[in-house]
């Protein structure tokens, strides 16, 4: 074990902020995060949180990417999606084969793994492993990536129908990158498209994500580290909202206190509707962030004593995910039309802010529609259809 604690890391992402911060229109203008950022994440061991001990990592707690990743996108969000997306990555890895592991952490002190769990394309069984072949969208800091984890269909022969899903670990030089990336915001996130052309990947670098039967009937559920693969796939990113929503909650509240509105002549005493949007905004932002952390200590409670989250649980986790994201965009847009006409400029904290929670808000984890549906039909005993329960 390093003995890295979740309080001395966040220290760590919170000194980095102020760094990241100046790097915040170069990232937009690269379209993907700056080398030197990623170089400063290496080197703060924020892309360890997750790493195994018996590799040197710190193998923190869940929340612990939530937090880091809140911290780091406070004052860009770019940086701190691919911040989230990797180190969430790296304990994907976990739910490999031994194999895979050694792979990754064997051969890196920091890997960065990019990823897409969406289907992208098909793996045709062979013997001892799979044949793969596919394009996947939406690959977050690929740019960077010394492995990605692609999620694909299983055929147990080449024509034959689907008969499952699961990921795989690819190497850097196994895929190429197709630069499609533009985009009306979380421009620096580099989300490009990854392909890869009949590779074969052995079968201790793939992990199941489907739910399967097993004798007796009763569902497997994915995990990963004792806990629930796709929960923490959905709240391990809820730090990134939540990081741009109190970001832009600082930029008003400091505009506010400085501004004189001509169009009254009023001061920040005087506009109590633009106090009331700071309130009420602020007040969302607090309570998703809390229903977030929760769920993240119950999971890892039930982890550590070897209990499964139950399916009302996870029906809360996929609500909890959803609604994050939704209410923090929508505290966001609360903000904007008090915030004055010079918030509309680019270099404006507030309209980047705008743009980043609503196109995180087209994300699959932020569908507040499936999510609440997902929950109630868990509570119901209801089959539920959704990928990110």
């Amino acid at each position: 074990m390093s003995g890295v604690t979740h309080e001395a890391l966040l220290a760590r992402a919170r000194e980095l902020a102020p760094s990241i911060a100046t790097r915040v229109e170069k990232t937009a203008s690269l379209r993907r995060v700056p080398e030197e950022s990623f170089e400063e994440f290496r080197a703060s061991g924020l892309l360890r949180t997750f790493v195994p001990a018996a590799f040197g990592g710190h193998g923190l707690p869940l929340a612990s990417v939530i937090e880091t990743s809140r911290e780091v996108s406070a004052v860009c969000g770019s940086s701190g999606w691919c911040l989230g997306i990797c180190t969430l990555h790296n304990l994907m890895v976990n739910g490999f084969p031994e194999a895979a592991q050694e792979e990754v952490f064997g051969t890196f002190s920091d890997p960065v793994v990019c990823g897409v769990f969406m289907p992208g394309g098909q793996a045709v069984r062979e013997p001892g492993g799979f044949r793969l072949s596919g394009a996947w969208n939406f690959a977050s800091a690929c740019d960077h990536s010394d492995y990605a984890i692609l999620a694909a269909l299983l055929l147990p022969k080449a024509g034959a129908s689907p008969k499952g899903l699961a990921s795989f670990l690819v190497r850097r030089a196994d895929f190429s990158i197709e630069d499609n990336w533009f985009v009306a915001g979380l421009e620096g996130t580099g989300s490009k498209r990854v392909l890869v052309d009949d590779l074969f990947v052995p079968e201790n670098w793939v992990m199941p994500l489907v739910e399967e039967k097993v004798p007796g009937g009763q569902p497997m559920v994915p995990t990963t580290r004792g806990l629930p693969t796709r929960s923490v796939a959905t709240l391990g990113l809820a730090g990134v909202p939540l990081g741009i929503a109190k970001g832009a909650l600082q930029a008003f509240q400091e505009r506010l206190a400085g501004q004189l509105r001509a169009s009254n002549f009023r001061g920040a005493s005087g506009r109590v509707a633009a106090q009331l949007r700071l309130a009420e905004s602020a007040a969302e932002v607090d309570a998703a962030e809390l229903m977030v952390l929760r769920d993240c200590e119950e999971m890892e409670h039930k982890a550590a004593a070897g209990q499964e989250a139950s399916l009302e649980e996870r029906g809360r986790y996929r609500r909890d995910a959803a609604f994050a994201f939704h209410t923090c965009a929508r505290a966001v847009a609360r903000l904007l039309p008090a915030a004055g006409a010079h918030a509309i400029f680019h270099e404006g904290s507030l309209q980047r802010a705008m743009r980043d929670t609503q196109v995180l808000a087209t994300h699959m984890v932020a569908d507040w529609d499936m999510g609440r549906e997902s929950y109630a039909r868990a509570l119901l005993d209801l089959p539920v259809e959704d990928p990110a329960f």
